[in-house]
């Protein structure tokens, strides 16, 4: 009777870890991970096991331990299914099946074999993340493999490798299928390959003789004997995994790292302007000029002032603002050094400009930067362009800035509105202006309407 009630026991453990699962599954409030399932579940299936253990003592035979592994199957096949489906961390977006979605169903589908594989293993050395990496890759590998567990032991014609690889490729493919059909995800010839792949290499290991004998004992309390060697070939095999999966996450890790020292020295590398010119004839230099403005040095001398990048590569101020040299370097980087270092230049703005000064209203402690938009009556005349560099978000006067230029085409008249909204799309401000563009191309602009 004792082992009776552990068993009730472990099994009511075992309801109440699934409720809390279920709970988090349907909260709006609350996001479960993929590690969060797996543990979760993981969980309720070491109770269901010992629920099941003690009722087989009880009714001495291995009958609950089956229904056990039913159980078990059954709950892997929901925890796949919310994986492929349902889970955002995957990419997964649930049932979202709509016209838009069915139109662009050809987007969605690649036949060719290998073409994300490769896409995979050309990331494995990048920037992408070693999470993104591995559970792209692995994880499809992995996911699929229980199924070389449950069918061969609760279906005695799996056993037979071709069975159960066909029944592996309609399963896989129900499931590519399914993703594409209800929008939450892509069918994709290379997923069935990685899954397959996974499904087949489980199968065989698990053919091993002392590993299908150690994993009958375990879970259907089969009384098989296992040799000296048999255990270690089980511990060799672990072993070996381990070591593999290990290799690989240092190996990428690596990698990772030399490629983030990499992308921080063309990213963020370190500047130093240095100004060989000891005298130079006074007169104005242009040096450099985008959309916006033009700038100059007050005398010639653009040839003797140079930039260093990370104390290694020295080029001329005009060819590294003409030609980056692979580094995110532009002309605003270019400005905050030569103020840094006392060289002095000159920024002249090109176009007649409308500065804007909004007050905002804060939600809590937030205060964001609004949506700026525009609209031009007479775009043969004239073209605009806010300025995101002379943006400025005052959050202690809760006012934002920014200025608008105006770029003549043609001479003429026009008018402009310029709105700004909020993150919902509400109105904060609406402004609208006429323009006058004279035949020398000078812009004139007044205030209409302010609302």
């Amino acid at each position: 009777m004792k082992e009776k009630n552990k068993s009730l026991f472990f099994y009511i453990l075992s309801i109440i870890i699934l409720g809390i699962y279920f709970i988090f599954e349907i909260s709006s409030k609350i996001i479960l991970s993929e590690n969060g399932r797996i543990i979760l579940l993981s969980v309720s299936c070491l109770f269901i096991y010992f629920g099941g253990r003690y009722m087989s003592k009880y009714r001495n035979d291995n009958k609950p331990m089956i229904i056990n592994l039913y159980i078990f199957f059954a709950l892997y096949l929901l925890l796949l299914l919310t994986l492929t489906m349902f889970d955002s961390m995957w990419g997964r977006s649930g049932i979202n099946i709509n016209i838009s979605n069915l139109s662009n169903m050809k987007q969605n589908i690649n036949l060719i074999p290998f073409k994300t594989i490769s896409e995979y293993i050309r990331e494995f050395n990048s920037m992408y993340s070693t999470r993104n990496v591995l559970f792209n890759l692995i994880g499809n590998i992995v996911a699929f493999m229980p199924f070389a567990f449950f069918l061969p032991i609760l279906y005695k014609k799996q056993n037979k490798f071709k069975i159960f690889l066909l029944t592996m490729i309609i399963i896989i493919c129900d499931v590519e299928l399914l993703q594409l059909v209800t929008g939450s995800g892509r069918l994709d010839i290379d997923d069935l390959i990685l899954n397959l792949s996974g499904a087949i290499i489980m199968f065989l290991i698990i053919k091993i003789e002392s590993i299908i004998k150690s994993l009958k004992n375990i879970f259907l309390l089969e009384k098989n004997k296992l040799s000296s060697k048999d255990v270690k070939i089980i511990i060799s095999l672990f072993f070996v995994i381990f070591v593999l999966l290990m290799g690989i996450l240092i190996l990428r890790n690596r990698m990772y790292n030399n490629n983030i020292n990499e992308y921080n020295l063309k990213m963020n590398p370190k500047i130093v302007l240095i100004d060989e010119s000891e005298v130079c004839d006074t007169s104005l230099e242009k040096f450099y000029e985008n959309e916006l403005y033009e700038y100059y040095f007050p005398c010639i001398k653009s040839e003797y002032v140079f930039v260093t990048i990370n104390d290694k590569e020295k080029y001329k101020i005009k060819e590294i603002l003409e030609n980056n040299k692979g580094y995110n370097i532009d002309i605003y980087k270019i400005e905050n050094s030569l103020d840094y270092y006392n060289i002095s230049y000159i920024r002249k703005e090109k176009y007649e400009k409308i500065s804007f000064n909004i007050n905002l209203e804060k939600n809590g402690n937030n205060l964001y930067s609004p949506n700026c938009k525009f609209y031009i009556g007479n775009e043969k005349i004239l073209s605009a362009r806010f300025d995101g560099k002379s943006s400025n978000l005052d959050f202690d006067n809760s006012k934002y800035s920014i200025d608008l230029y105006l770029i003549p085409k043609n001479a003429g008249t026009s008018n402009i509105e310029v709105f700004f909204e909020d993150d919902s799309n509400e109105l904060i401000k609406k402004y609208l202006y006429s323009i006058i563009i004279d035949n020398d191309y000078n812009v004139t602009y007044n205030l209409l309407e302010e609302k």
